[in-house]
């Protein structure tokens, strides 16, 4: 395994290969952009607003990032999503040399395996919610049988884009879910867990760390439902605010004391190569914050609304992160605020149109960070789910808000949907 002796200098750094195809690979990339030191800036395999800013590689496996960066020097790369850090993608350019943001793929089962993570906070008596494994469809419909408190919590162990987990509101659902869920037998191989359903507010808690010491992102806060109603699918994301600020500086400490100071020394301790981002999910409920998921990666659309509000030279934080080491012991606190609306395509999540051709009248203080998109013939044309995140800024939420919903109505979709609802009547969330 490669190991860094010393710490390399930005001088040393011979291109930059963000991973992913996504919003939020949109995104890392442009805060990069902003302070690129001059060197090639890649995406594998990017999208067609990524291709404005950097070189996107039609490599869509581990092995084929691999293969292309063998030659290419030292690389700083950044991965985005979850499946290639599950592949062990950070591990294989790291034995090449490269300055790689993402843990080993060890580390990475904290997002991969469920029943890892449950097993994890287990040991190390991090709060979440009560659960169970169950690895056939018998003993887990049994269990729904006789359980008689509802609603239950039913979520694939394996890794589902956001789309493996179940509030059953009552044993029907639940016994429906399992049903659907048993056409795939490896579900039920890497097991299912049914957990207690917990009560309060969401939020997200993104932190940079090197496996030793963390620092704070600002919080956000994501809309995980397709719709406001309260048994809607889950999705990957429809939109997203931050900073969140209600919560108190009494709930900050909690969370950093009880959660976020034993996840990190439980890392250490168990010897995982972690060189990223972490972030907990996190429900407040009334007996204090308890851990709803870990992802290893930012999340999406919560990276949309954090890297344009974050001041920091994020080449150099990437390049240095990745080696081990935190530049500052606390971020900047933000002096904006940022709100993320998700237009996907009609049929999402199940069955997502695609082809509809999109047009775009920019704003001002908007970003538009693409996802799902391709360019035909200088035609933008949308080519999955989730395929535009829109961005207002502003100096509060409500302005951001406004902003967000503004840009979003210029923009040409057919065939398109997205919530009304983001960042409105916070407090109620």
């Amino acid at each position: 395994m490669y190991e860094e002796s010393s710490q390399l200098p930005l001088s040393q750094m011979t291109g930059i290969l963000v991973v992913g195809s996504g919003a939020r690979e949109h995104a890392i990339i442009w805060g990069m952009a902003k302070s690129s030191p001059g060197v090639p800036l890649y995406a594998a395999p990017g999208n067609a607003g990524i291709e404005n800013l950097a070189t996107c590689l039609p490599l869509y496996s581990a092995a084929e990032v691999a293969a292309w960066a063998r030659d290419k020097g030292r690389l700083l790369v950044v991965v985005g999503p979850e499946a290639p850090l599950a592949e062990g993608i950070a591990d294989l350019l790291r034995e090449q040399g490269h300055v790689v943001v993402g843990p080993s793929r060890q580390a990475a089962q904290l997002e991969s395996s469920k029943v890892f993570a449950k097993r994890f906070m287990d040991r190390y008596q991090i709060p979440t919610a009560a659960w169970q494994v169950f690895r056939d469809r018998k003993s887990l419909g049994d269990y729904v049988m006789q359980h008689d408190t509802f609603p239950l919590v039913l979520k694939q162990s394996r890794l589902a884009q956001g789309k493996g987990v179940v509030v059953a509101a009552d044993r029907e659902e639940a016994l429906q879910t399992i049903t659907e869920w048993s056409h795939d037998p490896a579900v039920f191989a890497d097991g299912i867990i049914a957990e207690q359903c917990l009560t309060g507010k969401e939020v997200s808690v993104h932190i940079l760390t090197n496996g030793q010491d963390y620092v704070w992102l600002p919080l956000a806060q994501d809309y995980k439902r397709l719709t406001p109603e309260p048994h809607s699918p889950n999705t990957g994301g429809m939109g997203a605010y931050a900073p969140v600020n209600w919560l108190s500086a009494k709930e900050r400490q909690v969370i950093d004391e009880h959660i976020l100071q034993p996840v990190v020394k439980a890392i250490a301790e168990e010897n995982l190569l972690y060189r990223g981002i972490l972030y907990v999910g996190l429900m407040m409920t009334p007996d204090g914050p308890k851990v709803l998921e870990f992802n290893v990666r930012l999340g999406d659309p919560e990276t949309e609304v954090l890297i344009p509000i974050v001041d920091i030279p994020w080449v150099e934080w990437w390049w240095f992160l990745g080696q081990g080491r935190l530049l500052e012991t606390q971020l900047p606190q933000p002096n904006r605020s940022a709100v993320a609306v998700v237009l996907a395509s009609e049929g999402y999540p199940k069955q997502p149109m695609t082809g509809q051709s999109i047009h775009i009248e920019p704003i001002a203080d908007s970003l538009i960070f693409h996802a799902a998109t391709v360019r035909e013939q200088g035609h933008l044309k949308a080519q999955g789910g989730r395929v535009l995140t829109v961005v207002g800024l502003g100096d509060n939420i409500e302005r951001a808000r406004k902003q967000s919903y503004a840009q979003v109505s210029t923009i040409t979709f057919p065939h398109s949907q997205h919530r009304l609802d983001i960042a409105a009547n916070i407090e109620a969330n």
